[in-house]
Parts: structure tokens; sequence; C-alpha cells
């Protein structure tokens, strides 16, 4: 409640009304001819596009006539004009009577500006593609995340590389994958396999976690020279799937528990046979416990007897 109004009541009296549309009781955003629109309506009212049944223009529909079909703003003597200052589309203005789309070109010009009042050169493209897509808005909502605009001025200034190793190395993970995307979508990253890149982030967590040095460097080993041999050769021949990506982190996860299991039992990997590792005989393991067999056998030393 602004300060202005000394009491709730002076506030209702004067800005809440029972929207003509919806009928909440709610706050006025306009005084329209079919009565007051929340600002709900309001903004629906404004993305509402087609032709108008009275007068034929092809344009914003933001008016009702008698029978509730929306019509053209002059059919519905409104008085508010809603076209862009800037571009003239007829829409949403925010502010500086700015639509959506020219005032998210605004705030992208900012953020991607590397400190000589003007985008970095390597980065027009971006701004171009973020631009042109469809619903700004959806974008004007990812901008609100501060974590993005961060990283937006990072790349603009140099902070952060624009190569795919920097941003894989980025902590907050899920913006940087989005990212990353767009950067190669519009050509200023070389495209490569988005599975294949979300795989390697997560192998490099994997192993960052895994506390056992000896054990890391196993999985380091059988990960580089066995999993991501064979994803990156797929992913050479066509676009990965959910399925093969999910197939390689089972396995490496069930290769470290393979490792945790055998140190609980004070058996190292050189000293593994078949008859402590498979299910089967009379010194298996417990059932569901990991087995040789399921970490692909291929990363197994020599020693490993079969």
């Amino acid at each position: 409640m602004s300060p202005a109004y000394d009491s709730r009541e002076k506030y209702e009296r004067w800005h809440i009304r029972t929207c003509a549309r919806c009928g909440r009781h709610a706050a006025k955003a306009a005084n329209w001819s079919d009565g007051p629109i929340c600002r709900t309506c309001y903004e629906r009212a404004t993305r509402d596009r087609g032709r108008c049944p009275s007068c034929g223009t092809e344009r914003l529909l933001p008016g009702r006539d008698a029978a509730g079909t929306a019509i053209c703003r002059d059919c519905a003597g409104i008085s508010r004009d809603f076209f862009c200052d800037r571009c003239g589309f007829e829409g949403l203005l925010l502010g500086g009577r700015l639509c959506e789309r020219c005032t998210l070109s605004d705030r992208l010009t900012a953020l991607l500006d590397d400190g000589t009042g003007r985008i970095h050169p390597q980065l027009i493209p971006l701004h171009q593609l973020l631009v042109s897509l469809d619903r700004p808005k959806s974008r004007l909502i990812w901008l609100r995340n501060p974590q993005v605009p961060a990283l937006l001025r990072d790349l603009a200034t140099g902070t952060v590389p624009l190569t795919h190793d920097a941003i894989q190395a980025l902590p907050n993970w899920r913006i940087a994958a989005y990212l990353r995307d767009l950067l190669m979508d519009s050509g200023v990253l070389p495209h490569l396999d988005r599975r294949l890149l979300l795989f390697e982030r997560w192998l490099d967590q994997r192993i960052a976690t895994t506390t056992d040095t000896e054990h890391a460097r196993i999985l380091q080993h059988f990960a580089t020279w066995h999993q991501l041999r064979k994803l990156r050769a797929k992913a050479a021949r066509s676009p990965l799937g959910t399925s093969t990506t999910q197939e390689s982190r089972q396995q490496i996860t069930q290769a470290g528990a393979f490792l945790v299991w055998l140190a609980a039992r004070h058996v190292t990997l050189d000293a593994c046979t078949q008859t402590i590792s498979k299910p089967g005989t009379r010194r298996s393991t417990p059932p569901g416990a990991p087995h040789r067999h399921s970490c692909a056998g291929a990363w197994t030393p020599a020693g490993c007897r079969g």
C-alpha cells in the first residue's frame, strides 16, 4: 500500500474494484468501456491479437463488445494507445512506453557492453538471437535471476572467456548450460553435442567427490578410455540420446560402488577374482551387490582373473 494512504480502506476505495472480465476483487489497472480491468486481465488483453470483427483490421484486440468478443481499441473506444514509441509495435508497453522486445534489447545491450559503450563484437549474434526469439517476456523473466546478468557481464568483459572449457567450469551449471546452448545456436561457440557436454560436467563432479584418490584415478581411467571414447564416437555420427548417456552414468556409478564394496572387504582390485566378484558361487556377494561385470569389465586390470 502506498504511503499516501493512511488506511487500507482509503486504498481500497480508490484502487480496488471488481474486474469486469474475471470477476476478481483486485487492484484496477485500467477502466475501459466494459468496466474496470485488473492487472491480470489487462496484460492478457494486451497480448490478444487478431482480426477485429468490427472493422476487419489485423491488430491488437484489447477491447470487448457487448457480446464479450475481442475488438480493437478504436472500436472499443479505448483512449489509451499501445504503440511502442520506438518500433511502433502494438502491444504491452513497459517503462518508457517501450514494448517488451525493445526493453529486452536495451537490457541486453547494457549487459553485453564490453566497456566501450558497445556490445562485445563476438556477442552481437547472441544479442540478435535473444531479441528475435518469440515471447520476449520469457527472456525478461530469465534476466531477473541475478546470476544471469552477472554471467553475461563476465562474458562481455572477458572475465569468463568465450570457450566451452570456461563455461563448463562455471559453478551454476544449469544457467551455464542454457547459456551455452544459446551461444552455440547463435554461432558464437562451435556446436558440440549437448548431452555429451552435460555428461562430461557430471563426470568431473563425480570424480571430484570421490574421496579415495585411488578410486578416483581408476574411475577417471575407466571413464576416459571407455565411456568418453564411446560417447564421443557416437556423438560424431549423430546426436546422443538420453538413454545413452544415462547408461554410461550408471556404469560409472556401479564401478564406484564396486570399488567401495571391495575396499570394505580389504580386497584390492588387482587381487579381485571372479570367485569374489561374481554372484552364484560359494563366495558370492550378497544379492544386489555390485560385481565386476556390472562395471563393464573393460576397466578391470589384467591382474583381475576372470
